[in-house]
């Protein structure tokens, strides 16, 4: 029924689409081809699944693609081959069924030409031979471009550049997707997308980071201000086209900093308060940029700001100055209060992430910063805190004795501050004591949206409303809503 396949996973937490997605889908209709998005990959019966495959994987499916970003199954931590046994767990474990196998033999049976093709933030697990004889492409980065180049190659035969081959497998890395090309792209959604009335929606507004941090291993860091970012005129265009097809006023925004410049906020603010609805979103921030530029905490509240996640990280100003937050914390916190205090911040839910584990960093001064955080007067609504993880592309990671760290025998990091195992203890003992007993840890950034999406309120969740067995139930509710459209969809 559709040339090309689309299957991906909805967020884990509420409902919420997955952006890139979508991203890629617009890029492909935009080059002319028909392509279908199916949500909820993981999340189907093998009976169901069968029938969507069915439905839509026929003769003429030339590919069929599957985003695995949020395919992790829920009950399973990443790691190597190496380190999971037992094979039907580690197919699991990349893309979230262990039925997988069976799944590619059925798309093969119903269309025996087609070419299966993974992508997304762990598309370079689908390399492992356990997979090799029936996944032919491997699209590894950004792929905006390199989708279209792999689709004129299915459909027309033209030329594709391979980086390389393991054994039936294709890798194709990234293909130049300029900056300038990013500025004007566009996500729009279709109605044969199935988006639900007034869902909230994911947005892309930018790619990268201006900043640097030592313990980031992402891409695109250090790019220069308003470089892959793109136009405001035009994201105010999806927006409107959003509102007017399905009735959306709210959105999930995808940029690591928000406001990375003050000209970046006043611009997004001169567009959005033009819109003819009250737009409302949640993104990423940095605080110390608010707090270092106070007028733009109410441009941003005027410009839709709901719910924001800030990556302060540490609280011990040493800690941050070595690994690029180097604002005094007092001074952050200091800020942070005042902000709270502003017109409407009240109604704006404020999250963080705490890193256990950095550099300086030792147990009493994370205490300290437990101890903040679970007071009731502190300005962040909830928090999440994970353990260092050091990646070999991370500052850190490329010069480890500089700042203090070294590999131990079972490949673990330890340093004179901390070792990694206790710094796991330590951020699980923050879940378990500090964050639980706020009512709107389960509103912060990431799922502020996604409950939004399943009918709840920030009133609910500050009157102890929300339960996350009514959050299965709503979520589900949904899914089989989605799948009887799906498949009455012409």
């Amino acid at each position: 029924m559709a040339g090309i396949v689309l299957f991906t996973e909805v967020c884990h937490g509420g409902f919420g689409r997955y952006a890139g997605t979508y991203r890629i889908a617009t890029e492909l209709r935009d080059a002319g081809y028909d392509v279908q998005v199916i949500e909820f990959f993981t999340l189907w019966s093998s009976k169901e699944l069968s029938k969507i495959i069915h439905k839509y994987i026929t003769k003429e499916t030339k590919l069929v693609g599957f985003s695995c970003t949020f395919f992790l199954s829920k009950d399973l931590e990443w790691g190597s081959r190496l380190k999971i046994a037992n094979l039907e767990v580690y197919k699991s474990s990349l893309f979230g069924r262990t039925d997988i196998i069976d799944v590619f033999e059925y798309i093969k049976l119903r269309s025996p030409f087609c070419k299966i093709v993974v992508g997304g933030a762990n598309a370079w697990k689908a390399e492992d031979e356990a997979f090799n004889n029936y996944v032919d492409f491997v699209v590894r980065g950004q792929s905006d471009s390199s989708v279209v180049a792999l689709a004129d190659h299915l459909f027309n035969d033209s030329k594709i550049n391979v980086a390389y081959k393991k054994q039936t497998c294709s890798i194709i890395t990234e293909q130049e997707y300029p900056a300038e090309n990013f500025t004007t792209s566009r996500i729009r959604y279709q109605d044969n997308d199935l988006i639900f009335d007034n869902e909230v929606l994911p947005i892309e507004l930018a790619r990268g980071c201006i900043f640097k941090c030592s313990f980031c291993s992402y891409q695109l860091t250090g790019k220069k201000i308003w470089e892959f970012n793109r136009a405001p005129e035009l994201v105010a265009s999806d927006l409107l086209d959003a509102h007017n097809k399905f009735g959306s006023t709210g959105f999930m925004f995808c940029d690591d900093t928000y406001n990375d410049s003050v000209e970046k906020v006043e611009r997004l603010h001169e567009q959005f308060t033009k819109l003819p609805f009250d737009m409302t979103f949640s993104t990423y921030a940095r605080a110390d940029m608010m707090v270092s530029r106070p007028h733009t905490a109410p441009l941003l509240y005027e410009s839709g700001l709901r719910s924001v996640f800030f990556g302060i990280e540490t609280l011990n100003h040493r800690s941050g100055k070595a690994v690029g937050k180097g604002m005094d914390p007092e001074k952050l916190k200091d800020g942070l209060y005042k902000i709270k205090e502003l017109p409407g911040w009240k109604n704006v839910v404020t999250s963080s992430g705490f890193i256990t584990g950095l550099p300086y960093d030792t147990e009493d001064t994370i205490r300290a910063t437990f101890e903040w955080l679970a007071r009731s007067d502190c300005p962040l609504d909830s928090a999440s805190i994970s353990a260092l993880t050091i990646s070999p592309t991370s500052a850190i990671g490329k010069n480890m004795a500089k700042f203090g760290y070294q590999w131990d025998e079972n490949g673990e990091w330890y340093s004179e501050w901390m070792t990694e195992q206790r710094a796991k203890e330590l951020a699980a003992e923050f879940r378990d004591s500090v964050i639980r007993h706020k009512p709107r840890t389960r509103f912060q950034f990431t799922y502020f949206g996604r409950m939004q999406n399943i009918g709840w309120s920030l009133e609910d969740f500050d009157n102890l409303t929300y339960s996350t067995e009514e959050s299965d139930v709503r979520k589900e509710k949904l899914k089989n809503i989605y799948y009887e459209k799906l498949l009455t969809l012409a």
